[in-house]
């Protein structure tokens, strides 16, 4: 079967408008090719092809970066992490630890140093074991000096910050405890007693307390203690007799007889003082004769007690 004309026919002729169509096609093919030679090579589009040579190209617009990041791979899930982000919160997905934060501590508060005290309350300067200290208000020749002497190498008395000791000066309940605390170590006889003026926290508790399970110490019968008050010497002869466990004489009375303010003793005080006389612990005045057992207890006397008590333990 063939579409060629039939015998004796003419092949048919091209219209007339036939030839233009043609070359205008030819034309635009040529046209195309041009552009896409001009393009740089980018790739054809029907909208460029149609746009007008002479419209101008808009600019491009590249987006902004983002914050920079990094990926990570937690149980095979890719996940961003911030790096711009000063402040991370804690990371709930199993395995991610957090990048700790530096902290800076605020500054400690300043230590308040208290002031002074004023010259008319200085308390005797506390001392270490060592060398006897030479105060210049003890003289060598002075009646209590080998036992002022004794102590303050123990550490058990100490000085002022100008140098002298004030033998003379009275001494109050807390002090004597303290110097008793310091000087002897024996097991407790007592159970301690809570005083209602000797709180805890209160400085001097400790050595009262000691004092008090030592047997050298009581209260009185409304529970207070009474740290500041005067101890008188007689107060300060009993206390030694008793923490020391001074036999009592069987001739109390005779022994007490020969000093002419004997009278002056109370009734519950006499067998202890005159315990104390016994031992050599307590003597009374060498010119008056005299115990002076009401006269308040200076560091002196009470110096005097204690080393004194310290030999007859040490025997």
């Amino acid at each position: 079967m063939s579409n060629s004309s039939p015998p004796g026919q003419r092949p048919p002729h091209l219209r007339d408008d036939e030839p233009i169509a043609l070359l205008i096609a030819a034309l635009s093919f040529g046209a195309i090719f041009f552009w896409i030679l001009n393009q740089n090579q980018q790739p054809f589009s029907l909208g460029n092809f149609l746009k007008k040579t002479d419209e101008p190209t808009a600019p491009q617009v590249l987006p902004a970066p983002l914050p920079q990041s990094t990926e990570t791979e937690i149980d095979g899930v890719k996940k961003s992490l911030r790096l711009d982000d000063s402040a991370q919160q804690p990371s709930t997905i199993t395995g991610a630890v957090p990048t700790p934060r530096t902290v800076t501590p605020p500054p400690p508060p300043a230590t308040l140093v208290p002031p002074p005290l004023p010259s008319d309350k200085l308390t005797p300067t506390p001392t270490k074991p060592g060398a006897p200290l030479s105060f210049i208000d003890v003289p060598k020749n002075y009646w209590a000096h080998s036992a002022i002497t004794a102590l303050s190498a123990q550490g058990i008395i100490g000085g002022y910050p100008d140098g002298t000791f004030k033998p003379n000066q009275p001494v109050n309940r807390a002090e004597f405890a303290i110097q008793v605390q310091k000087a002897y170590a024996k097991p407790s006889q007592m159970q301690p007693i809570a005083f209602t003026d000797v709180r805890q926290g209160d400085w001097r508790l400790p050595a009262i307390d000691q004092a008090v399970k030592m047997n050298f110490m009581s209260g009185y019968p409304d529970k207070t203690f009474r740290p500041t008050q005067k101890v008188s010497r007689m107060e300060a002869a009993v206390s030694m007799a008793r923490g020391l466990a001074l036999p009592i004489p069987s001739d109390t009375e005779t022994i007490l007889q020969s000093y002419p303010d004997q009278d002056q003793i109370p009734e519950w005080a006499r067998s202890r003082i005159a315990a104390a006389i016994q031992a050599g612990l307590v003597s009374g005045d060498p010119d008056t004769k005299q115990l002076n057992p009401n006269q308040s207890a200076s560091r002196a006397d009470v110096a005097a007690f204690v080393y004194k008590g310290q030999k007859l333990v040490a025997k």
